[in-house]
């Protein structure tokens, strides 16, 4: 098995017109570092393959406590431009994502 990417999970899906997808591209990247920096236990982007249109982020955290925590920092002006850019790229806006959150369910040993 591959090693955990979190315990706690938290998806949003969007849609951004595939003719900007490289301006969200330079955008998540500096998203992915700011995660990096903030110590998620992942940060994911996923296309969906026959919905161009489509996009996916998956955030994955230690646990729900760990989100909290995580999403009561103030984020670095830098961060907070790249948010209203997405705001702008993102059909409808930020207010227009779903959003999911699921926890891990822990599955008993067989050996």
């Amino acid at each position: 098995m591959s090693e955990s990417i979190g315990r706690y999970y938290v998806r949003y899906t969007y849609r951004v017109d595939p003719d900007r997808h490289p301006q969200l591209i330079e955008a998540l990247a500096l998203l992915r570092d700011y995660a990096d920096w903030l110590g998620m236990a992942s940060f994911e982007v996923f296309g969906v393959e026959d919905q161009p249109w489509t996009v996916v982020e998956l955030h994955g955290y230690d646990s729900w406590s760990h989100h909290q925590r995580l999403s009561q920092k103030q984020p670095p002006s830098e961060v907070e431009r790249t948010y209203t850019e997405l705001d702008g790229l993102i059909d409808g806006g930020l207010r227009a994502m779903t959003r999911e959150a699921w926890t891990q369910m822990s599955l008993p040993s067989r050996d």
